[in-house]
């Protein structure tokens, strides 16, 4: 079926016996407008043509690719596999008594009803308001498409369960058909005083990826996150990550963006002493753009916040970033900063970075900064002065600048190497 025709159909209610948590008559107005595109101020850093100019089918149920992705999958220990936005636990690898359960969403929202009071539900929930006072709905464009399309699927970490293990969430898809709209759609449960570290890798997209993520850190819990973006060449991915943090709980949020792939993070400080750092490495190269807006809400007490970006630019490229920090009235006594550094490595590539604050309240601590710039001539002559080759010498620097925002954990710095390696083996190839 293809896109259009679904919303038509879903315009005279054949689908309103579906997912009835959802608001489907604001979903559908709000799917039925215009695809965001650069004249919203979350999305003026990223085109969409390539999104509006198809006609796009959309998945609506298992198409067992199973077969054909045999010979691509890989075992990887400890990993939950997704294909095409659905579980697979023939592929999965996950011992069931490391305390996560996986479930759908329909089947979690039946064991735990009160759960649908708080998952998107209605385009206003991440609506964005302008100074204006205008509610704008536009930026929630895509997670209305993905409630609306995706199966849901949930996976919980149970109270009091310390994991040591980092789980591996496995992306592939089959992309049977270059015009298929895929939406993956993932909800974290961290239940109280649990601690977990999810690592999730995408791999071959070549279609249209709309990926959803809803997180939920309850009291005293630590989640730390990595989201790793292989290089698309012919797909493009538009993703939303939203996260929400209750008292003396903590998310650690680490990002690698790649060329063709719009990032939106929306975390919300609910609670006092909830804390959040976000890290973040952008890359692009050849004609694409890699972008990212990244929201941090503080509505608690003492909440403290922290993003930290590195933006590389090669060839006629862009990256960019908009880190945006919200202080709500009555959450005294926050701390929140954002800092970023774009390199250029070369002459037509550009990078973009905008620190927005919107203060509230008196009494909080807010610091930001952006630089641009490109390699130090001075120190990559100090490394071939000392035999070192002029493309090892721009890596080492590179690593440098990179190492800077503490991207790596101890659970996965040999995959963001071995990402970053990629990247600059694929840039060298094109020069």
């Amino acid at each position: 079926m293809y896109l259009e025709e679904y919303i038509n159909k879903a315009k005279n209610g054949n689908f309103s016996g579906e997912k009835k948590w959802l608001d489907h008559s604001a979903i559908i107005e709000n799917i039925s407008g215009e695809i965001p595109d650069t004249k919203i101020e979350e999305w003026k850093n990223f085109r969409t043509n390539s999104i509006k100019n198809v006609e796009w089918k959309v998945l609506l149920k298992n198409q067992n690719s199973l077969p054909t992705l045999k010979e691509e999958i890989d075992k990887t220990h400890n990993s939950l596999v997704f294909i095409d936005g659905y579980y697979s636990s023939e592929f999965s690898s996950l011992r069931k008594e490391i305390g996560i359960n996986i479930s759908t969403l329909e089947e979690y929202i039946k064991e735990n009803p009160e759960f649908k009071n708080l998952l998107y539900t209605s385009p206003y929930d991440y609506a964005e308001r302008r100074l204006s006072g205008y509610v704008d709905k536009k930026p929630s464009y895509f997670i209305s498409l993905n409630s609306l399309l995706s199966a849901g699927f949930v996976i919980e970490v149970e109270k009091n369960k310390k994991i040591s293990d980092t789980i591996n969430i496995v992306h592939y898809f089959s992309n049977a058909d270059s015009e298929m709209l895929v939406n993956p759609y993932v909800t974290i449960v961290c239940e109280e005083d649990s601690k977990a570290c999810f690592q999730e890798i995408f791999y071959n997209t070549n279609s249209w990826v709309n990926n959803l993520k809803e997180v939920f850190i309850k009291s005293k819990a630590k989640l730390i996150f990595s989201s790793l973006q292989k290089k698309i060449f012919k797909g493009i991915k538009t993703s939303s990550f939203n996260c929400h943090i209750d008292d003396y709980a903590e998310l650690d949020l680490k990002i690698v963006n790649r060329e063709r792939s719009k990032e939106d993070i929306r975390v919300f400080l609910n609670k006092e002493n909830s804390i959040a750092k976000v890290s973040g490495l952008i890359l692009s190269s050849k004609n694409d753009e890699s972008d990212i807006f990244c929201k941090v809400i503080h509505k608690g007490k003492l909440t403290k916040s922290d993003q930290k970006w590195r933006l590389i630019s090669a060839e006629n490229s862009k990256t960019s970033i908009n880190g945006k920090i919200c202080i709500n009235k009555d959450a005294k006594a926050s701390d929140a900063s954002f800092y970023s550094k774009s390199l250029l490595l070369d002459k037509k590539a550009t990078s973009f970075s905008k620190p927005e604050l919107e203060i509230l309240e008196d009494e909080v601590k807010c610091k930001h900064g952006a630089s641009f710039g490109e390699l130090d001539s001075d120190s990559l002559f100090y490394l071939q002065s000392r035999g070192i080759k002029k493309d090892e010498a721009i890596i080492l620097l590179i690593y440098a600048f990179i190492k800077e925002i503490g991207l790596n954990t101890e659970y996965s710095e040999g995959v963001i190497v071995d990402f970053i390696n990629e990247f600059f083996k694929e840039i060298n190839e094109d020069g």
